[in-house]
């Protein structure tokens, strides 16, 4: 969702670091249980539904009427997007053990860390929206 107070980019990076707190969660979860049996490993994607948030951005200076009804007439620019929506899905197309359990320790663990890497540069880049945000602040008072 994008903040009207600094641009789309603040509102799509909350987005990302959320997505990337919730994909850490069920990667744990993964993990967590790998020995119990017929568990079935999670995934989250989110990924796709921020790119289809930020594709559905228009210009960021102008502003749209929010309508509360279909038969109503849009004003202005282009409709706000769709809440951005973290989806978790469950894996039965692969059965990796005897015991029915389908979680492989290391591809979660490699997963863990590239999810753990994109956190920390969504981080990095809110950091600098803020710092921009604060040098801007403090150049004008």
């Amino acid at each position: 969702m994008a903040d009207i107070s600094f641009g789309s980019t603040v509102g799509m990076l909350k987005d990302a670091m959320s997505g990337a707190s919730a994909s850490h969660g069920v990667i744990a979860n993964n993990v967590a249980n790998v020995n119990t049996p017929n568990f079935r490993r999670s995934d989250v994607s989110f990924k796709e539904a921020l790119a289809a948030t930020e594709a559905t951005e228009g210009d960021p200076n102008e502003l749209a009427l929010t309508t509360t009804s279909d038969r109503h007439i849009p004003v202005g620019g282009p409709q706000p997007p769709e809440p951005f929506a973290i989806t978790t899905s469950i894996d039965d197309s692969t059965q990796m053990r005897v015991d029915g359990s389908n979680v492989d320790v290391d591809q979660e663990m490699a997963k863990l860390s590239l999810n753990s890497a994109y956190g920390q540069t969504m981080e990095q880049l809110l950091q600098t929206q803020y710092m921009r945000l604060r040098a801007a602040i403090q150049e004008h008072f």
